[in-house]
């Protein structure tokens, strides 16, 4: 079994596979489960070309990432942007949406909790109102940007830019089209009239401003996490099947289909399961309540829906681990990583 060690030692993370007969068909599931206690291995969320847009193949994350397994991520928009928190080595890359559930990683356990998260930049003289932060322009605002997000705010249209490097600003600029990040710093862009003039009433040249942060959760965190990202429905809460009818993501839940979901177990066991689906002879899927209730059988009582469908995959050392439903992998935004801190 992939994990295991010499000796009497428990092996930090384990796989199983599962088949269930039902009058219907087959129910084909994978089953990685992490012990966040272990001092060996560990998890995190990894995106694809280490920025924020774009898409890989898990394989790709997988070997990159020198990972021991590797399991399919959540959501993302089109252009591969996450569709919620995601926090990585100490960075925050994209916030909490407030829509959707957040699995924590602390150093020593996992956590899943509603989470909200407010953004503002704060000067000597004033703070600003709330802003968007590393997220795709689509309206008027103050947006701002940091190294991770890219090369440049992406932005095709006349907007104001402050551009901040150690922790000044260094120069505001008036531009029509994509404004460079520094590699040292974050730009501020104003997009429409009244953002334009909120920043130019907010911020100087030589002024010193510093990105501020407050995250709320439910419930509330008793420790400091290394990892967070942002996942689908609660689909478990408290040891209850709350899988909803429909998700804001993929809509109705109520039909059989590959899927793939993450949650905690009562001993503080991370588990990852992927399902696979769309094939009669092989596997026939699951609904989201019925996910919800597999994983209540495996002793879960948290859990959340990550994608699913043609993204759902697993990754056991070099090997994928179930059956694709599309027949090959699928170019995915993001992905977690079981590796080894040895």
């Amino acid at each position: 079994m992939p994990g295991e060690t010499p000796g009497d030692q428990e092996p930090p993370f384990s796989y199983e596979k599962q088949v269930i007969e039902t009058a219907d068909g087959p129910i084909v599931m994978h089953f990685l489960e992490i012990d966040m206690k272990s001092n060996r291995v560990g998890v995190k969320p990894v995106t694809s070309h280490r920025t924020l847009f774009g898409y890989e193949y898990l394989s790709v994350m997988a070997r990159n990432s020198n990972a021991l397994a590797a399991v399919n991520g959540g959501f993302s928009h089109p252009n591969g942007l996450p569709g919620g928190m995601l926090y990585s080595n100490k960075i925050l890359k994209t916030p909490a949406t407030g829509n959707f559930p957040v699995l924590f990683l602390l150093e020593d356990r996992a956590v899943i909790a509603d989470a909200s998260q407010k953004i503002w930049l704060q000067s000597g003289k004033a703070i600003s109102d709330p802003v968007f932060f590393n997220l795709y322009s689509e309206y008027d605002g103050i947006y701002v940007f940091t190294p991770i997000y890219g090369s440049s705010d992406r932005l095709e249209k006349p907007h104001l830019c402050a551009v901040v490097r150690n922790g000044k600003v260094s120069d505001l600029v008036s531009a029509s089209g994509p404004v460079s990040i520094p590699y040292d710093g974050f730009l501020v862009s104003a997009v429409g009239t009244d953002a334009e003039r909120r920043l130019r009433d907010f911020i100087a040249v030589g002024q010193e401003i510093e990105i501020k942060t407050e995250l709320k959760t439910s419930p509330p965190l008793d420790g400091e996490y290394v990892s967070a990202y942002e996942c689908g429905s609660w689909i478990i809460r408290d040891g209850v099947n709350v899988c909803p009818d429909s998700d804001g993501w993929v809509g109705t839940l109520l039909t059989r289909a590959p899927r793939t979901a993450v949650g905690i177990k009562s001993d503080g066991a991370l588990l990852f399961i992927v399902v696979d689906g769309r094939n009669k002879d092989i596997s026939i899927g699951v609904s989201g309540p019925e996910l919800a209730d597999l994983m209540l059988e495996r002793g879960v009582t948290q859990a959340a829906m990550l994608d699913g469908g043609a993204s759902s995959e697993m990754i056991i050392g070099d090997t994928i681990v179930n059956s694709l439903s599309a027949g090959r992998e699928r170019l995915i935004s993001s992905c977690f990583v079981v590796f080894s801190k040895e």
